[in-house]
């Protein structure tokens, strides 16, 4: 097999093993959700929330970056993977200090006295982040998704088992912290085990400024993405309550399941096989197209169907008490639909080491997206919804500038390249929307729906001869057999 057929191999195997993790674990955490909401109420998923704005930014700056840029390096050494993890060690405990003392101003800031102990507690996740930093980069430079795999999936098993748990004793939203840290412990755990890793080389100032050379602009671009997301919890949390917040989190949370499977699975194989061939502009192209092909295919159709049947799904899932967050997710989920084109263009340009271009692209979507959010705030979550779905729209054209610039291949031509598939996701969400209106309101309408779109896609696909079908025939045959999946005609030079 040829070095090239090899790549291709391990990438579908990547794919493979990492789509089966990202979808086993937001299974179970989807699974473990439906229970809590019914256990639980908004104001406790709400109460977490407002912390996920300070935990999620501190654990960004924890990381700096450095995990991406081990990934991007490719071949790295003892001393850089050991700088790496103990600035990740002690960055945490700096962090650690401050939220500890920050802990009654955040509460204040607030109004809600319980968020002084439960900071003290979500800080712990910080430390743990940490440990598995390294460990976490290696097996996804490896393309090893099977040990990830193992970890992600145990981890929200026994996480989940521990939340539903505590749920069901009436520990309230102390499940909910406790689920995270859990999570977070056992994830660390397993990878240090299955990715063999240990501490044997030194801290070398030199490879911590090779390394933050990359993973400074990544780091900024993630905190610029971070607090757009986490600034509508915020301002949800500050100017309502934590009720509101409960029905605004738990719609994002349904449509990240989907959403960040994709992404997920993008990020972790799309950054690695793009930085093997970064020096070959028609292979990288290639590369591009066949992986935005596919993914679109199988993703815009399911953000939108989520978009058509918000209402009864959420009912269904969650029970009427949870009706409120219906109209959030729909808008949520409409402007997820083509993360694919976000993901994979900003992992085709870190690819090429242009981590100062991701920053700059991601500055300029989320000076747009956080003006949009903060305009739409005084008007409730709903409004916060339809900035989310603007702004997402505004980033598709932004995400492929430089992808245009660098490889010649634009928003123009990706979108051309995907009109199939976005006109085929269209009459489907058509006949699940019709099927709903006409049928009475339910969970047999919602699986009607369903059906009806399923049948026209599929159909559709099979009698247009979709290319993206052939890509799926080819990345099976190739899992099945171990031969590297032919390209598709065209993919490869044509920008």
């Amino acid at each position: 097999m040829t070095s090239s057929g090899s790549l291709t191999h391990r990438a579908a195997n990547a794919t493979w093993w990492s789509a089966l993790e990202i979808a086993a674990r937001y299974g179970v955490q989807l699974g473990v959700m439906i229970v809590l909401a019914r256990l639980l109420s908004p104001s406790d998923f709400g109460l977490v929330a407002m912390l996920l704005v300070f935990t999620s930014v501190a654990v960004l700056l924890v990381d700096a970056g450095f995990g991406t840029a081990l990934v991007q390096q490719q071949r790295t050494s003892d001393d850089d993977e050991s700088t790496v993890f103990l600035t990740g060690i002690g960055a945490s405990v700096v962090a650690c200090c401050i939220l500890w003392l920050a802990a009654p101003s955040i509460a204040a800031f607030y109004s809600q006295p319980v968020l002084v102990p439960l900071v003290r507690l979500l800080l712990f996740v910080l430390p743990l982040s940490a440990l598995a930093a390294v460990p976490d980069a290696l097996l996804t430079q490896r393309l090893d998704f099977r040990a990830r795999a193992n970890a992600e999936v145990f981890a929200s098993l026994a996480s989940g088992a521990v939340a539903v748990l505590l749920a069901w004793r009436g520990f309230g939203v102390w499940s909910l912290a406790w689920q995270s840290i859990v999570a977070i412990g056992v994830r660390a755990a397993l990878l240090w085990l299955y990715s063999g890793w240990r501490l044997r080389g030194r801290f070398r100032l030199a490879s911590f400024r090779r390394l933050f050379a990359f993973g400074s602009y990544m780091l900024l671009a993630n905190l610029l993405n971070t607090l757009s997301i986490r600034l509508q919890s915020l301002l949800i949390g500050r100017m309502f309550d934590s009720r509101a917040l409960g029905y605004y989190t738990l719609a994002q949370n349904t449509q990240q399941a989907p959403a960040q499977f994709m992404s997920g699975v993008l990020n972790r194989v799309g950054l690695p096989v793009f930085s093997t061939i970064a020096d070959q502009p028609a292979k990288l192209v290639g590369a591009l197209r066949l992986s935005l092909r596919v993914a679109i295919f199988a993703f815009v159709p399911c953000m939108v169907g989520i978009a058509v049947i918000a209402k009864p799904l959420v009912v269904m899932l969650y029970g009427p008490r949870w009706a409120p967050a219906a109209p959030i997710l729909g808008l949520l989920s409409a402007s997820a639909a083509f993360w694919p084109l976000h993901v994979l263009n900003m992992a085709a340009i870190g690819a090429q080491g242009r981590s100062d271009l991701v920053f700059r692209l991601e500055l300029v979507k989320r000076i747009a997206s956080i003006g949009l959010i903060v305009a739409a705030s005084p008007r409730g979550p709903v409004a916060i919804a339809w900035a989310v779905l603007v702004a997402s729209l505004f980033a598709v054209a932004v995400n492929t500038w430089y992808s245009k610039k660098l490889l010649g291949y634009g928003a123009l031509a990706q979108l051309r390249d995907q009109a199939g598939t976005l006109l085929l996701s269209a009459l489907a969400a058509s006949a699940g929307w019709l099927v709903l209106r006409w049928l009475p309101p339910g969970t047999g309408a919602m699986v009607a729906a369903i059906a009806a779109a399923v049948i026209v896609y599929l159909t559709g696909a099979v009698l247009g001869r979709h290319p993206a079908l052939a890509d799926l025939r080819e990345l099976w045959r190739a899992l099945r057999t171990g031969a590297a999946p032919r390209p598709a005609a065209g993919d490869e030079g044509r920008a």
